[in-house]
């Protein structure tokens, strides 16, 4: 098989493919990436080219951003995209948060007999180090059948029907999950605007329904650019304008990346609880 990405995500996934035995080809653009998350895949074969991790490869996994997704899969200008090398009877597994358009997009590209499961992903790099990842796949039934072992090696699978339904059930969880999340950064603001202390007002929160995201939250051990959760944000919105009106969303978008653009991009998920994303007249530059 081969995994394409080796990020924050990708770099921790490959490890319990490798290590329970599983031939693993791996390949990130950026050759720097793999280089340095070495030592967690050293049992791996490093392809040179997309061309020569694909070819061959009955499973390609991928795991990158949304906005990189099209470009990789379908290919752009002289660049081919993973489509073009697949072979017959293989399988596309994709686990990025997406439009479902985005989806259908690839799959008016694939080959004939070749299969496309979409397979979006719940959980941080925590989730992905400890194998503790929810994989959400849409698709054909028999191609899931024969992949559900090897993604089960990363977490847990859920079977969500025709294609494109993971990715529309990944944005419907996210929209729950970036209100909560912006909704501890803005609880946090009207603390501020009180002169109410973080810490009394965080041990609160987890006595009541939002322990889980708070709990969430100060995990140090889930590190995740606050970046990737804007990106996530942008990308439900842009999916969903065209469906429904998500004001919530919307307010929860504009108020993260307030919080990205106060540490210059540099913020990380812990720090829609430190005074790093607060609100300008709060904010204490001692802890950028």
């Amino acid at each position: 098989m081969t995994f394409i990405g080796i990020g924050d995500m990708g770099s921790h996934m490959v490890p319990h493919l490798l290590k329970t035995g599983h031939h693993v080809t791996i390949w990130d653009r950026d050759a720097e990436k793999m280089a340095a998350e070495h030592d967690k895949y050293s049992a791996a074969k490093v392809a040179t080219s997309l061309k020569d991790a694909v070819q061959g490869a009955a499973l390609v996994i991928t795991a990158v951003m949304s906005s990189d997704v099209l470009a990789l899969h379908i290919g752009e200008k002289d660049q081919p995209g993973i489509v073009t090398y697949l072979d017959p009877k293989a399988t596309l597994v994709v686990t990025s948060t997406l439009d479902p358009d985005k989806i259908s997009a690839i799959q008016a590209k694939m080959p004939a007999d070749t299969y496309l499961l979409d397979a979006p992903m719940i959980g941080g790099v925590k989730y992905a180090r400890e194998a503790g990842l929810v994989f959400i796949v849409g698709g054909d039934k028999t191609a899931f059948d024969r992949i559900e072992p090897v993604l089960s090696l990363m977490g847990t699978v859920e079977y969500a029907g025709k294609l494109g339904n993971g990715a529309k059930l990944k944005l419907i969880t996210n929209d729950g999950i970036m209100a909560a999340e912006a909704g501890i950064r803005e609880t946090l603001d009207l603390a501020d605007a009180y002169g109410i202390d973080y810490d009394i007002t965080l041990k609160l929160l987890q006595m009541g329904p939002l322990k889980a995201v708070v709990v969430r939250a100060l995990d140090q051990t889930n590190p995740r650019p606050l970046k990737d959760s804007v990106a996530d944000v942008d990308e439900l919105v842009k999916a969903t304008d065209k469906v429904l009106e998500l004001s919530i969303v919307k307010n929860a978008q504009e108020r993260l990346q307030k919080a990205v653009d106060a540490t210059n991009g540099k913020a990380r998920f812990i720090d829609i609880t430190t005074k790093n994303t607060a609100l300008p007249d709060y904010r204490d530059d001692n802890h950028q």
